[in-house]
């Protein structure tokens, strides 16, 4: 074979290879950084896997580094030394340590490096966070409002949220006095700034008008929440979501029903979260 028919089937075989699609990578930018996220996005794609799914890094500027949230954990990184792609390089590894538990914690400079260039130090957490909140709450069939406060505690579980929310209240004004509490037991999914969360709800109420009655209603829920950053672990959050009932109690008084419970309860919430 002649060298150049060789090196005319080394292009044609080549030109013929498909091109690989680089992995999609979503940087979040807030605050001063010593980086652009540009910077940072090709630092991380040198040590992530060419394919693969979409990542996201919410990255936000602290008073002498950053801050780096990932979906299931975060890492607060003090960078010293030059900014531009070399601080974007150290602060790519301890994204990469986030996103990929396979790689070992990002390293600071080897003994009688004469670059100064570092991270310190890499403090690594789940997002478990506690929250509390104050809720208003409909109640058809009641005509009047159900006021509560709640505490709920979201634990990431393979990228997905496990939720509880214990919350406890009573009716303002009616015709009933009605004290109940709601237990809400979830499955979530967060991003930086949004959660959404459905699963089952157990309502215990007690009626203390006329002959005193406890009962339980039994359905689900669904709710949509608004996170706002306030400080690095602190979040005012902003819910909205219904609570829907398959059990129902009447309740009569002098022969007249007083009260229904609710086929569906809408309700709004406001309140904090904090990080563990």
């Amino acid at each position: 074979m002649s060298l150049k028919l060789a090196a005319g089937l080394s292009i044609v075989c080549g030109g013929s290879l498909p091109a690989s699609a680089e992995r999609a990578i979503d940087i979040e930018l807030s605050g001063p950084a010593p980086f652009e996220a540009s910077e940072l996005a090709a630092a991380m794609r040198m040590r992530l896997p060419a394919d693969g799914a979409a990542v996201r890094v919410r990255v936000t500027g602290t008073a002498d580094g950053v801050h780096v949230d990932t979906t299931l954990a975060a890492a607060t990184c003090r960078c010293v030394g030059s900014p531009g792609p070399a601080a974007a390089r150290l602060v790519a590894l301890a994204a990469s340590d986030l996103l990929l538990s396979e790689l070992a914690a990002a390293p600071g400079c080897g003994a009688g490096s004469p670059r100064k260039d570092r991270i310190e130090p890499l403090t690594r957490r789940c997002r478990v966070r506690w929250g509390c909140s104050g809720s208003a709450a409909g109640w058809e069939g009641v005509r009047s409002v159900l006021g509560a406060a709640s505490l709920d505690l979201a634990q990431p579980v393979r990228g997905y949220l496990g939720i509880i929310e214990v919350e406890g209240g009573a009716i303002a004004g009616g015709d009933v006095a009605l004290i109940a509490a709601v237990v809400r037991v979830d499955g979530g999914l967060r991003t930086s700034v949004f959660e959404l969360r459905a699963g089952l709800t157990i309502a215990p109420i007690y009626v203390r008008t006329g002959a005193a009655d406890l009962t339980a209603l039994i359905g689900g829920n669904a709710s949509v929440r608004i996170r706002i950053p306030v400080t690095r672990a602190a979040r005012a959050v902003l819910a909205l979501g219904a609570d829907v009932f398959v059990t129902r109690t009447s309740y009569l008084l002098d022969g007249a029903t007083v009260m229904t419970t609710p086929r569906a309860a809408p309700w709004v919430a406001a309140g904090m979260e904090v990080a563990l």
